[in-house]
C-alpha cells in the first residue's frame, strides 16, 4: 500500500502504528479501506476549503463516511491486538 494511504490511518490511530503498518502489509481488504478513508479524508478537505463550504452538503456526507470508516479501521485493530 502506498505510504500515502497509510498516512492517513496512522494519523488519526498513532497508538496502533505497527499494527496498521502490519496489516497493511498482509490484509488486501485493510488496504483498501484505507485508501477509502484517505480519499474521504482527501475529499472532505477540498469542500472545506471551498468559498461556499457552508452551503456543501457533501461536507456532512463525507464526515459521516470518514465516521464509518474510522469506526472499521478501529474494529480491525481491535480485532488484529493493537499491540501487534
Amino acid at each position: 500500500m502506498a505510504d500515502a494511504r497509510l498516512a492517513q490511518a496512522l494519523e488519526r490511530f498513532p497508538e496502533a502504528a505497527a499494527t496498521l503498518r502490519r496489516l497493511a502489509g498482509s490484509n488486501p481488504d485493510f488496504c483498501e479501506i484505507c485508501e477509502e478513508y484517505a480519499l474521504a479524508r482527501q475529499s472532505l478537505a477540498v469542500f472545506e476549503a471551498r468559498p461556499d463550504a457552508a452551503e456543501r452538503p457533501e461536507i456532512g456526507d463525507y464526515r459521516t463516511v470518514i465516521a464509518e470508516l474510522e469506526g472499521e479501521i478501529d474494529r480491525i485493530l481491535k480485532e488484529a491486538g493493537q499491540d501487534g
